[in-house]
This record gives structure tokens, sequence and C-alpha cells, in this order.
């Protein structure tokens, strides 16, 4: 009584209980119910498969294949790693456009956040000329304005972002901005 039960519940939740030979006829027959469904699941996926291969190679597009276009842009990004400083107040900043359009003028600023232990927010701007795509152009950023005398600019913590006004619809607009001295 107790092995029914226990073969019944397995029928029901596919559970494996003991070998074939103690089981009843019935789970005998759904296991192969269930072989032979499964190879018919495999055939018609094999033809359907081998009809969307034929239609690809005789030139006529598949019924569930759409094409998308998608418009050329800009990508504007600040490159490198390092920054390269001339003197103590003015830094070269290389602007590349890693898109496949080309970008309009906009504005470069640099944001002084931090000098020594004080928060600030500093700005200077700087303009970025038309970009062709894979050029790139090397600003100079003059920071004398906005730092005290007696502060370097590779002192203080700042980023730099291009296209601050976003007059690019750019192809990728979180990659547009870089830090130095951030901790």
């Amino acid at each position: 009584m107790t092995f029914k039960r226990e073969v019944q519940y397995s029928l029901h939740n596919n559970i494996d209980i003991g070998p074939d030979y103690l089981k009843p006829a019935a789970y005998k027959e759904n296991r192969m119910k269930t072989i032979i469904c499964l190879s018919l699941i495999v055939v018609v996926c094999a033809m359907q498969v081998s009809s969307a291969k034929n239609s690809v190679f005789n030139n006529a597009a598949p019924s569930s294949v759409s094409t998308v276009e998608i418009a050329a842009a800009p990508d504007l990004i600040v490159r490198g790693n390092e920054f390269e400083f001339v003197g103590n107040k003015m830094v070269n900043v290389y602007i590349s456009n890693n898109g496949d359009a080309p970008s309009a003028r906009c504005v470069l600023e640099l944001t002084v956040r931090k000098i020594g232990d004080s928060a600030v927010g500093r700005v200077t701007k700087a303009t970025i000329p038309a970009i062709q795509p894979t050029k790139f152009v090397k600003i100079l950023v003059n920071a004398t304005s906005i730092l005290p005398n007696s502060v370097n600019l590779k002192d203080t913590t700042f980023k730099v972002v291009a296209d601050t006004t976003n007059l690019n619809a750019e192809s990728n607009e979180g990659n547009n901005e870089k830090w130095h001295n951030l901790q």
C-alpha cells in the first residue's frame, strides 16, 4: 500500500522511485509517452531550424527578422587616465569623438571640487570645436581665475566634463567626464 502511494506520487510529480520492474505498467507507459513526446519536439524544432536556414540561403528574409536603423551620432569622451598639466594653473585635456558622426561645437567645463580639505565648486569653461568621427583635439584649460595664487591645479580635486550643455545628442552620454584626485 505504501509503495503504491509513492509510485502514484512519482507519476504526478516526475520523481523516479525504484527500478522499473517494481513500478506499475502505467508508470512505464507514461515514461514511454514522455520519451516519444520529447522526440517529436526535437524533430519539429529541427524542421523549423532547417526551414529558417533554407530561407536565409535562398535570400528570403525570415518573417521574424526586422531591420532597425540606428542614426549616426557623435560620442565625445575625455581621453586618457592622466591629465597633462602645463605650469601650475593649466591643463591639457584631450577630447575624442568615438562616434560615427561629427560633433557640433560645444562647451568643456572644469569644476574644482576640493582645495586642500575645503569643498568648493569653482568652474571655468573652454570651447570644444567640432570634431570629426575617430578624431581628437587638445584643449588647454586655464584655471588661473578660479584658484588662489598659492594653489596648484594638480593639487586639487576636479572634474572635466565634455559637452556640459548637451548640444550633441551622443550615442553614449555616460562617458563625458573624468576626475582628477577623486578619493
